[in-house]
């Protein structure tokens, strides 16, 4: 048995191959930093994308996101029913409170950039709305049977994107952001928010404080 790259090397007439092998064989440390550069890239690219949802081409992606689900969802074969959670009245819902939203921030959109409530809303609107198209690629003729695993989906989505929109419409009253606003009224749990996360309204899920 040869094992490159530690202290046990049974020495044998064909050593000089074992160790033209490790000569040959990339050192693991280089591996691992091309990795981790690649991961820092992805990740930077991620945050920075995220600061930017007020950009144009991404606000223009948003937009045509939405329409493409609506339209998919306006197929008469889908013959979606006009009850809450009702897709076909949410998005459009949606993309008027957005539409709001930037008409009061029109002159300072450097400062709507900088909410991050915003601009987790965006990111979290854009995903959801592939996931929807997805299901329509992939179920395909199934996305017209209400009893299909692909239909159960897109009514929990449906679900999603109204919880969104009311989330959406409580932070951005009249499309003004009022979200730091919110008080938590319960003593014990206040002052376990503001222990964890000091006075951030916002925060990621971290396994630690379930500790």
């Amino acid at each position: 048995r040869r094992l490159c790259g530690t202290r046990h090397f049974k020495l044998q007439s064909s050593n000089s191959n074992v160790k033209q092998s490790c000569r040959n064989r990339p050192p693991q440390h280089k591996n691992l930093s091309t990795i981790f550069s690649k991961l820092h890239v992805a990740i930077t690219d991620a945050c920075t994308h995220q600061r930017n949802a007020t950009e144009k081409r991404t606000l223009d992606k948003t937009w045509k996101l939405m329409d493409k689900v609506v339209k998919l969802c306006q197929h008469q074969k889908m013959n979606l029913k006009n009850s809450p959670p009702f897709i076909l009245d949410i998005l459009p819902d949606t993309y008027q409170r957005l539409k709001l939203i930037y008409s009061k921030y029109e002159n300072n959109m450097v400062s709507l950039d900088s909410n991050e409530h915003f601009n987790i809303f965006i990111n979290n609107l854009m995903r959801k709305c592939k996931q929807a198209i997805k299901l329509f690629k992939e179920g395909k003729e199934k996305m017209f049977d209400e009893n299909s695993h692909y239909r159960r989906n897109l009514t929990k989505l449906s679900l999603v994107f109204s919880h969104m929109l009311s989330e959406l419409k409580a932070l951005f009253p009249d499309g003004v952001f009022a979200g730091d606003q919110f008080r938590i009224t319960k003593s014990d749990a206040a002052e376990f928010w503001k222990t964890k996360f000091g006075n951030s309204n916002l925060e990621k899920l971290r396994p630690s404080i379930l500790l």
